[in-house]
């Protein structure tokens, strides 16, 4: 009962109390509103009052001045209408700063004096007459079509100047400036109107307003000087106080936001409504703490009991080791992960313990008793490390584990001490270093291989201006050297000659005895070729086993003569290369420089035709260009011109001879041959044409016509008649021959069994691997592969093995030379056994008698073809002789074969 009362009581207390803060309150803000109303309407009234008084003053001044200017222009003697008079009025105007500019005007509104130049304004701007004005007038607001501004215009009328008025530029800009020093309150705005609601100023300036009636403007109000309330356009409040101006005719209007004049009310209001509100607050929070203290304490306890636990667990939940020693160095507590980094220790961090029992403790129970002073050293050590001066410390402990120690002191004194098991980061850092150390030799290797590479970079450039095998200078490098070696024999006046070499023979040494050796010698050749040669650097490999020499002296050709027989007889002294005593000559052409406009193409040139003609003469010689040999050339290039006109003109053709079965005398096929008719030369040779065509590559594209002619002619033909086809070695090199025999194929219907493509030993020598393997892609076409010429190669009994023939020719020189009983006739019956053991079809060429065409009968030779059985013939020849089933005679194939 006694508690309900008190709660009664202080429930009503609340309520008396709550009640006499809200009334006093309310009374406090409403004396302060009326106050503060009264303030602001003091306040305004007397700033009305001052700015009235600041324009009177503005007006006075300019009415002032124009009171004087009839006794100034007395004084000084003028007419207002003399020329002196702008002089005189600009000399007034620098003197009075109310007004801008001073002017005499006649009652039209002519401009007649300015005390400023007036530029294009010749007449005032103003629709209203002078003429009846009072003796004083305020004219205006009137803006300046010049400049815009806005001026007002104070006249005066001049008794005796013939109705001349005298008027004063006040700009209203600089007037309302004027009157904005006055000191007014933050927020106010001055209107300067007409009492017919005509506004003449604003501040702030409202340049649209101004000059524009307004009926319900506050000047239209009677000019009292009494503050009063009134509402604006936009409904809001507007404090506003009207007085008049001395002259009467303008009203000055003082207008103020209410809302900003009870700002600082409404402000006090707020605060006295809050403290009000607060002091409730608190008394209620008083009367509601005095029900609540028992059970707040309760509570309190409550919540102290919970942290603690959260405490306990959050030290508890620690991935590192906690403990808290007090200022004594006793033990306040400590977490399970710290006692499972020491684990001897463990047993004895009892709270309350001292760091040091503790260490003696766990040291007693680890040490034996006989290690008594290690024992002792090791608690100094632990003792000592207990509190480190600066933290965090890594130390590693008796298991080999490292623990990060971390102290941080508290504010009585104590120690927070965290460890952290960093094994796993120190084996990481082990491993980083490792890593590093491998990353420093990588980069060392790097700068290795770097320094590699620009050894390699001026191998690289090294190369691209001589030779690899031999270091000599090569063709490009050797053209640049024969241009400046000519300016300079040009310079000394001596003569400039060129040496082209060649080795004899030297693709001998590389079909027998391999490139090895071939390479071996030419080093050794360049080696003597320098010791024999005073400059180094006027000696040039140019390609395989050629090379120049660049000879300056005075007399030439002597000179390159004896230096060209000191090179013979040098490089002709045999050789001991890889295990093999080789003995080469070598060939000279000489080429002299006849003038300093020579360039070294045409050198070159020269010095390669004279190494032509030498080695015509025998090889191991020398021989020096004569111009007849530059008509050579001329002719061979006329040659070149006229082989491409003959391809754009077609004017080649194919030849068909005839080739027969040995065994039956039955035709079985024509091979193609090559002919020229020149249009003024007549019939050209092959031997003439063909190794020309074949330099400038242009058999490849004569070659591909007699393909595509060839093919399309026998497939005309009937029966199964084959058509042999030669292929030239830089056709296999350079021509796509597989596309055009397909192409040919296709286009004429052709089986490919019936086209036979016949290529030399020189083909494969040259480039064998791509030969080969269009040889192979043809063959797996179905075209069958002959090989011309056999018997006069290097290593062909060696080659039959290996290459994808269907048929050999043997060579015409061994069916020429063969008789009974001779060499030539033994090869010729080998090499058909040899043949058709091997699976391979035999062809004898050149069969031109009665003799060898029965010496091949006799052997087991398949096919043969010469004169004898047919000599060539164009298509339409070989189309009748096809048709006719012509063999060969029966009477001659009866007695040679020896039959009845």
């Amino acid at each position: 009962m006694i508690w309900h009362r008190l709660k009664l009581s202080v429930i009503a207390g609340t309520i008396v109390i709550l009640g006499l803060l809200g009334v006093g309150t309310a009374l406090l803000a409403h004396r302060g509103l009326e106050a503060t109303k009264l303030a602001a309407d003091a306040d305004l009234e007397r700033s009305a009052q001052a700015v009235e008084n600041a324009l009177n003053r503005q007006l006075l001044q300019v009415h002032s001045a124009l009171a004087t200017m009839r006794p100034l222009f007395a004084a000084a003697g003028l007419a207002p209408t003399s020329p002196a008079s702008s002089e005189l009025l600009r000399g007034l105007n620098l003197q009075i700063t109310a007004f801008r500019d001073l002017m005499l005007v006649s009652p039209e509104g002519d401009i007649i004096a300015s005390a400023r130049p007036r530029g294009a304004l010749r007449s005032l701007p103003i629709a209203t007459s002078l003429s009846g004005l009072q003796p004083a007038a305020l004219l205006g607001p009137v803006q300046n079509p010049v400049s815009g501004d806005w001026s007002l215009y104070a006249a005066r009328t001049v008794p005796g100047w013939g109705g001349v008025i005298a008027l004063a530029d006040v700009p209203i800009l600089a007037l309302m400036k004027v009157l904005a020093e006055t000191g007014l309150a933050p927020g106010t705005r001055i209107r300067i109107e007409r009492p017919t609601g005509q506004l003449v100023a604003s501040l702030p300036h409202d340049e649209l307003a101004i000059g524009e009636w307004h009926p319900g403007a506050l000047g239209t109000r009677p000019p009292d000087g009494k503050a009063f309330v009134t509402s604006n356009a936009g409904g809001g409040a507007e404090l506003a106080v009207v007085r008049t101006s001395l002259t009467g005719d303008l009203r000055v209007v003082l207008v103020i936001d209410l809302a900003e004049v009870l700002a600082p009310w409404r402000l006090d209001r707020d605060r006295m409504v809050a403290a009000a509100a607060m002091g409730g607050v608190l008394v209620t929070a008083f009367a509601g703490a005095l029900f609540l203290a028992l059970r707040q304490r309760e509570k309190v306890d409550a919540e102290r009991d919970r942290a603690s636990a959260v405490l306990a667990n959050a030290v508890e939940a620690m991935s590192d080791g906690f403990a808290l020693w007090d200022a004594e160095d006793r033990l306040v507590a400590c977490n399970q992960r710290y006692r499972e980094l020491f684990t001897i220790t463990a047993p004895y961090l009892l709270v309350g313990a001292r760091f040091e029992d503790i260490m003696r403790a766990s040291l007693a129970s680890s040490l034996r008793s006989d290690t008594a002073p290690a024992s002792a050293d090791a608690l100094a050590r632990r003792i000592g490390g207990h509190r480190p001066q600066h933290t965090p410390v890594e130390r590693r402990l008796s298991d080999g584990r490292w623990v990060l120690m971390t102290d941080r002191r508290t504010a009585d004194g104590g120690v927070v001490a965290l460890r952290t098991d960093i094994t796993a980061l120190k084996k990481v850092q082990a491993e980083l270093a490792e890593a590093n150390l491998r990353a420093n030799e990588a980069a060392a290797e790097a700068q290795r291989q770097n320094v590699a590479l620009i050894e390699r970079e001026g191998r690289i450039r090294f190369l691209a201006h001589h030779d690899d095998l031999t270091g000599l200078p090569n063709r490009v490098v050797f053209r640049e050297r024969i241009g400046k070696a000519l300016y300079q024999a040009a310079e000394r006046g001596e003569g400039m000659a060129l040496l082209y070499l060649d080795l004899d023979r030297f693709k001998d040494v590389n079909d027998t005895l391999g490139h090895p050796v071939g390479d071996a010698l030419l080093r050794m050749v360049a080696s003597r070729l320098t010791g024999c040669v005073p400059a180094t650097d006027m000696v040039a490999r140019l390609s395989g086993d050629e090379f120049a020499v660049i000879c300056v002296g005075p007399r030439q050709p002597e000179a390159a003569t004896a230096l060209a027989e000191r090179i013979i007889s040098l490089l002709g002294e045999p050789y001991s290369a890889l295990g093999h005593t080789l003995s080469v000559s070598v060939s000279v052409g000489i080429a002299v420089a006849e003038a300093a406009w020579t360039d070294a193409d045409t050198l070159l040139k020269q010095a390669d035709l004279a190494l032509y003609r030498a080695k015509a003469w025998g090889r191991g010689t020398a021989c020096v260009f004569e111009p007849e040999m530059d008509t050579h050339l001329r002719a061979r290039l006329e040659m070149e011109q006229d082989i491409k006109q003959a391809l754009a003109e077609n004017q080649f053709h194919l030849a068909y001879q005839p080739i027969f079965s040995v065994a039956t005398g039955a035709l079985t096929g024509f091979e193609a041959l090559l002919r020229w008719n020149h249009p003024r030369r007549g019939p050209i040779d092959p031997s003439a044409f063909v190794p020309l065509a074949e330099d400038t590559r242009s058999i490849v594209e004569i070659g591909a016509f007699a393909m595509r002619r060839a093919v399309a002619d026998i497939a005309s033909l009937p029966g199964g008649l084959k058509v042999a086809v030669n292929l030239s070695p830089v056709q296999l090199a350079f021509g796509d021959v597989i596309a055009t025999v397909e192409a040919a194929l296709r286009d004429a219907g052709l089986p490919p069994g019936r086209l036979e493509c016949e290529i030399t030993e020189s083909a494969l020598f040259e480039s064998e691997q791509a030969s080969l393997a269009v040889l192979q892609r043809l063959r797996e076409m179905g075209v069958r592969i002959a090989l011309d010429d056999f018997g006069t190669g290097y290593s062909s009994l060696s080659r039959l093995r290996q290459l994808p023939l269907d048929k050999i020719k043997i060579d015409r020189s061994f069916i020429q030379d063969a008789t009974e009983g001779s060499a030539s006739a033994a090869i010729v019956e080998a090499i058909t056994v040899l043949t058709s053991r091997l699976g391979i079809a035999t062809v004898a060429e050149g069969i031109e008698t009665e003799d060898q065409w029965a010496l091949v009968a006799r052997t087991s030779c398949n096919e043969a073809q010469g004169f004898l059985l047919g000599r060539p013939m164009p298509i339409a020849e070989a189309a009748a002789l096809a048709h006719a089933g012509y063999g060969v005679p029966v009477a001659l194939a009866a007695g040679l074969c020896g039959q009845p």
